[in-house]
């Protein structure tokens, strides 16, 4: 399934911008370094995205969650 034009918006912004209105939140994730990650699933075209640092040090980045992990 392809995103929506919302995912699509949603994707590569800050932490400190908020999930689009279709956006739910659906698990919390503990990382490797001890961070929060958290998975949000789409109403509309049902994409998986994830709010999470790459590391520790970097801000929370609004990315993709696929079959591999997140980038």
């Amino acid at each position: 399934m392809s995103l929506c034009d919302l995912c699509e918006s949603q994707l590569d912004r800050p932490g400190h911008v908020p999930p689009h209105p279709r956006l739910a939140i659906s698990a919390t994730l503990r990382t490797a370094s001890g961070q929060n990650a958290f998975v949000y699933r789409c109403g509309h075209c049902g994409e998986t995205l994830l709010l999470a640092s790459d590391d520790g040090d970097a801000a929370d980045r609004w990315t993709r969650l696929d079959a591999e992990g997140w980038r």
